[in-house]
């Protein structure tokens, strides 16, 4: 699992991930998204890479996700496959980090007041 970070603005960052977010690949990433989360006010996950999410690889989302919205920012997803997609929902993570379509639409999203 692989952790690609670009700076989009002033205050978004867009994170990739890269690779399976099972209990392995959330181990290797945790303390990169702890880093994220309290160095970073908007954060876009860019989902294009990730085959597969398991529940470990959840929780390593919403733990940054929460950080990161108690300091007042805000977190949405872009182009998770299918199955993440179905897992994300059915779960009902995509309350607690949005999905949108594409990057424009998580810049517009991460920037509402």
């Amino acid at each position: 699992m692989e952790v690609v970070s670009e700076h989009l603005g002033p205050d978004v960052t867009k994170v990739a991930l890269v690779g399976r977010l099972d209990i392995a690949g959330a181990a290797k990433i945790d303390m990169k998204l702890s880093l994220i989360a309290g160095s970073h006010q908007n954060v876009i996950f860019d989902m294009t890479e990730v085959p597969f999410i398991a529940s470990m690889g959840i929780r390593s989302l919403v733990m940054c996700a929460k950080t990161i919205k108690s300091k007042g920012g805000r977190v949405v997803m872009v182009h998770p496959t299918e199955d993440v997609h179905n897992v994300l929902t059915v779960s009902g993570i995509d309350e607690i980090i949005p999905i949108v379509p594409d990057v424009d639409a998580a810049l517009a999203a991460v920037k509402a007041a």
